[in-house]
């Protein structure tokens, strides 16, 4: 009679195992990094409604109409409106009209936690005697060309659009 071969041997548990521990060490680092992103994405997320008004209050008031809406958002940060467990704090610069947006709660970010949109027309910054053509928002702090942000979290964390 023959014998029929029934289950694995050791070793080939054993190579699976150190195979399965192999992946686990290079995904691992991969998903905390992503997981950190998503959460820095909600700052970006919030700060697209913010972009909407500044553009509006701009475009209908120049930077005055900036400076109405800076005071806006700082009342509703004020209230409480724009705060969550992950933003710990939101501004617009009333002379320029960067948004910032500080991030807390993510370990990861440490003092380092600020996401910052800086808006330019052809590459310069907003002002009364450049308001023609279409405003473009920079959240780099190293851009090709144009105006910084304020922008501190590492790039590695940062959205695609930021990178």
């Amino acid at each position: 009679m023959k014998k029929v071969q029934q289950g694995f041997t050791l070793i080939e548990l054993m190579i699976v195992v150190a195979i399965i521990g192999i992946l686990a060490a290079i995904a691992l680092p991969a998903y905390q990094d992503y997981t950190v992103r998503a959460k820095v994405s909600e700052g970006a997320i919030s700060a697209s409604a913010i972009k909407v008004g500044v553009t509006e209050m701009f475009a209908d008031n120049g930077m005055n109409g900036i400076d109405t809406y800076a005071t806006v958002i700082s009342d509703d940060v004020t209230s409480g409106n724009i705060l969550t467990d992950k933003i710990t704090d939101v501004a617009v610069d009333n002379g320029t009209g960067e948004i910032t947006i500080t991030l807390g709660g993510i370990p990861q970010l440490g003092a380092a936690n600020v996401l910052a949109y800086m808006p330019q027309i052809n590459n310069a910054a907003l002002a009364d005697d450049n308001a023609t053509g279409s405003i473009e928002w920079v959240c780099s702090a190293n851009p090709a060309n144009g105006v910084a942000a304020n922008t501190t979290i590492d790039p590695k964390y940062l959205p695609a659009n930021c990178r």
